[in-house]
């Protein structure tokens, strides 16, 4: 069936019934009786027309949310009784009530990212690896105990992006903002403002103060900030940095990994510290370059996945739960940005060993490739538990909702969209280590941003604990120092997206 059409006959339904029973669906007309269900109970009915002083766009915006939440939502059934919270004609702010809506279990919130915004288009742009940006990543430490002053520790740049194209690098220290300290009311700059003018430590040991300017553009930002190659006794160990998921490096990587087969490696050190997720075609390519050969060859099940019941129901008989190992991935996008047709047979590694560099920024497709390699590789976690993002989401606008239906006015809410949980991944076997907060490790170190070593050098913190773990001894000491500011304020990992798919008929995005 036409997911456009499926899903205005499931919101029409949804939509017509004021006061449903549940009910198990009848097997001759699952779609329409499953759309009646609208996840057990009372269903939200279209609001009539009464005077209200809610403006007609947030109204729209308030169905939008109800519409979405009550047929996708993961957990749709144990929220549907606050779904009368966005009543369109008393709801003045679906964004916050969505954020105070989705699924609590216990009083402890489940689901942190099912979100509703007013720009869907910017957040489309930031999955693609694309924005607005400088092409850092930063850490805010606090100055004092006051907690009224901040600087940012340099975590990476990106490849050909202002900030390292204005000699900026992991380690560097910015002590204050367009001629001012850095604080609570200003430090959002540094990531969103057109242009900025820093002052700049270069690493502890420097004692000068460099003014650096940069002016933000909208280049794709490479997510492979380094690979390279390392002996460690007899055998050779890869070294790839992988900072996002994103659709356009299904084309590089491939070539990353020919070069490690040339060179010959049996053990790689998958470094995803930063790395808060990406499509999920391009995390399939990826495991199924490193996975044993034999497993992608015969196309084994690398993940399956479980939705709502109204979904399962819907979708149980064009769509497959499962995703593969392959040796070809192909994608093409709606709108004709993206057209990728890869063959990776020549590119597995056949890998007898991976060791992956993970933190608490290492989330979702993170997540879904040390779970769906799970199975079928022997995994050695080094750094701390990673962020227990174990759901998948799509991006929805009201087009993909509503499709052309006049029946349903969305005029006034053309760039609203949502960010909404659909789904829970789990390996070949159906489990998951990320629930419920994510995947302990089996090294535990710090990430030393401040160590004085860039990535690559084989003493930087982590990549020296993972090499010890692949049998290197240690060859220099490392820089003594001691962390000279307070309490980590927060760390900045850039919102570049994560986990894609397209839904079966259409070419909407999948988030995890």
């Amino acid at each position: 069936m036409n997911m456009n059409k499926f899903f205005r006959i499931l919101l029409v339904a949804l939509l017509a019934s004021v006061s449903v029973v549940s009910c198990d669906p009848p097997l001759e007309d699952p779609v329409e009786n499953t759309g009646n269900n609208g996840g057990g109970g009372d269903s939200p009915s279209r609001p009539s027309q009464p005077t209200s002083s809610v403006p007609e766009e947030i109204q729209q915006a308030d169905q939008f949310a109800i519409n979405t939440l009550g047929v996708y939502y993961l957990w749709n059934k144990e929220i549907n009784s606050d779904l009368d919270k966005l009543a369109p004609t008393k709801c003045m702010d679906p964004v916050e009530v969505v954020k105070q809506i989705r699924y609590h279990e216990n009083g402890k919130e489940v689901d942190h990212w099912t979100v509703l915004t007013k720009d869907l288009e910017s957040m489309t742009s930031s999955v693609e690896g694309l924005g607005l940006s400088f092409g850092y990543d930063l850490t805010g430490m606090w100055v004092d105990e006051t907690q009224t002053s901040l600087v940012f520790i340099v975590n990476y740049v990106a490849k050909d992006k202002p900030a390292a194209k204005a000699g900026l690098k992991r380690g560097d220290i910015i002590w204050t903002l367009n001629g001012q300290s850095i604080t609570m009311n200003n430090y959002s700059d540094l990531f969103y403002a057109s242009s900025v003018t820093l002052q700049v430590q270069h690493g502890l040991e420097s004692k000068e103060l460099e003014t650096v300017s940069m002016e933000a553009n909208n280049d794709w930002e490479d997510p492979v900030l380094l690979d390279t190659t390392y002996s460690v006794g007899d055998k050779k160990v890869g070294y790839l940095v992988y900072n996002s998921f994103d659709i356009k490096t299904m084309e590089t990587l491939p070539e990353v990994f020919r070069k490690f087969k040339k060179e010959g490696i049996e053990e790689l050190i998958l470094d995803l510290r930063y790395n808060g997720g990406g499509f999920v075609k391009t995390e399939c390519e990826l495991a199924s370059m490193i996975a044993p050969f034999a497993n992608v060859v015969n196309n084994d099940v690398y993940q399956t996945e479980v939705h709502n019941e109204i979904l399962t129901e819907a979708w149980k008989n064009q769509m497959d739960f499962n995703t593969y190992f392959s040796t070809s991935f192909e994608y093409k996008d709606a709108n004709g940005k993206y057209d990728i047709n890869e063959d990776i047979s020549d590119a597995n590694v056949d890998l007898k060993k991976l060791y992956v560099i993970v933190t608490g920024g290492s989330a979702s497709a993170s997540e879904g490739l040390i779970v769906g390699l799970g199975p079928y590789m022997d995994i050695t976690l080094i750094g701390g538990k990673t962020y227990g993002k174990y759901c998948s989401g799509y991006m929805l606008s009201p087009k993909d909702v509503y499709g052309s239906s006049s029946q349903f006015d969305y005029s006034k809410i053309g760039n609203w969209g949502i960010y909404v949980m659909i789904s829970k991944f789990a390996d070949k076997d159906g489990n998951n280590s990320a629930i419920p907060d994510g995947i302990p490790v089996d090294i535990e170190v710090k990430d030393d941003v401040l160590d004085g070593f860039q990535f690559g050098d084989e003493n930087e913190t982590m990549l020296k604990a993972a090499l010890k773990a692949a049998g290197k001894a240690d060859t220099r000491g490392t820089v003594g120092h001691s962390n000279p500011f307070g309490a980590e304020f927060v760390s900045h990992i850039a919102p570049k997206g994560i986990l894609l798919k397209e839904l079966p008929g259409q070419s909407n995005i999948q988030i995890r």
